[in-house]
C-alpha cells in the first residue's frame, strides 16, 4: 500500500519542478531525467544558478584537460568517418557508448566532440581551438589524417544536432543525422544559461540555420529526427523543410530526447545503416 500512496506525491513534485511553461527550451541546457534524491533536491535551485555552477565545473575540466573536448578514434579498416557532437545537456541523449554500440558506429573511425563552453560550439573547444572556424580547420585535418575514410557523416542530439548541421555544411559531409536539432538559437536564453556571454561571436547565418542552408553545399543530405508531438522540436525542423538536401523524419512521441525514443523502438542501427547506404549510392 505504501508504494501506491507515494507515487502520486512523487508525480506531483515532478509536475511542480518541470512545468512545461518553465522548461520549454531549457531541456536543451539541462538533462530532463532526475537521478536520485540529491539530483531531485537540486532542481529547487533556480535554473540560472544551476547553469552557472555547471558552467564553472566544465570550465575547470577543460582547463585541466584541454584535449578532452575532441577525441579521435581511428579505424584503419573503416572507410567511414563520423563526427559525433555531444549536446549541452550532456551525452548523446543516452549513454554515448550505448549509442555507439547500438548504431554500429563504434566499428568506424570517430571524432567525438564536447561543447565544454556550452555555447553551441561558437566559443570553440578549448584554449587552443577558440571559434567555429578553428573547429572546422581541426576537423578537416582529422579527415586528412584518415585517408581511408571515403565517406563522412555528422550526428548529434539537440545543440549537438545544431552542430552536426553547422559543421556538416562546412565540411561537406555525405549525411548529417540531427536528432531534435535546434535550428534557431535564442540569444536571450543562451545568455542566461550558456557558458559564454559574447553573443557577437554568433553570426546571423550561424544563429539561424535556415539562412546557412539556403545555399546548398552541393553534397550534404540532412536527416532530421524529432518527435512529432514535441511542438518546439517539430517547429525547429519544419523551418528547414523546403531547403535543399533536407529530409524530415518525424517519430512518434512527445519527448525532446528522440534518440532515446528511437533506441527503445530498436531502430537506431537501422537508421544509421540506411543513411550510410544512401550516402554510398549518391
Amino acid at each position: 500500500m505504501r508504494q501506491h500512496t507515494e507515487a502520486p506525491k512523487v508525480s506531483a513534485i515532478k509536475s511542480l519542478l518541470f512545468r512545461r511553461r518553465d522548461m520549454d527550451g531549457l531541456d536543451v541546457f539541462f538533462p530532463a531525467r532526475m537521478r536520485g534524491l540529491k539530483s531531485l533536491l537540486f532542481q529547487f535551485v533556480p535554473t540560472r544558478y544551476r547553469a552557472q555552477r555547471y558552467n564553472r565545473q566544465l570550465r575547470r575540466e577543460i582547463e585541466e584537460n584541454p584535449n578532452g573536448a575532441l577525441l579521435v578514434w581511428p579505424r584503419e579498416n573503416s572507410s567511414q568517418l563520423y563526427y559525433v557532437f555531444h549536446g549541452m545537456a550532456g551525452g548523446l541523449g543516452i549513454q554515448p557508448l550505448t549509442v555507439l554500440r547500438e548504431t554500429g558506429l563504434i566499428h568506424n573511425s570517430l571524432v567525438l566532440l564536447k561543447d565544454y563552453y556550452r555555447f553551441f560550439y561558437q566559443a570553440g573547444l578549448n584554449p587552443e581551438i577558440t571559434d567555429v572556424d578553428a573547429i572546422i580547420a581541426r576537423l578537416r585535418r582529422c579527415q586528412e589524417e584518415l585517408p581511408q575514410a571515403r565517406q563522412t557523416f555528422c550526428c548529434g542530439p539537440s545543440s549537438g544536432g545544431y552542430a552536426a548541421i553547422l559543421f556538416g555544411h562546412y565540411l561537406q559531409v555525405d549525411v548529417v543525422y540531427a536528432f531534435a536539432p535546434v535550428t534557431l538559437i535564442n540569444l536571450e536564453t543562451l545568455k542566461r544559461f550558456g557558458g559564454c556571454k559574447d553573443m557577437s561571436r554568433i553570426t546571423e547565418e550561424r544563429r539561424d540555420l535556415s539562412l546557412l542552408l539556403a545555399k546548398h553545399n552541393g553534397r550534404t543530405r540532412y536527416k532530421m529526427f524529432y518527435c512529432d508531438g514535441h511542438f518546439r522540436d517539430r517547429k525547429y525542423a519544419e523551418r528547414l523543410r523546403h531547403l535543399p538536401g533536407v529530409e524530415l523524419c518525424p517519430q512518434p512521441g512527445t519527448t525532446h530526447n528522440v534518440i532515446q525514443a528511437i533506441h527503445e523502438s530498436g531502430r537506431l542501427r537501422e537508421i544509421f545503416s540506411n543513411g550510410a547506404l544512401e550516402g554510398a549510392l549518391k
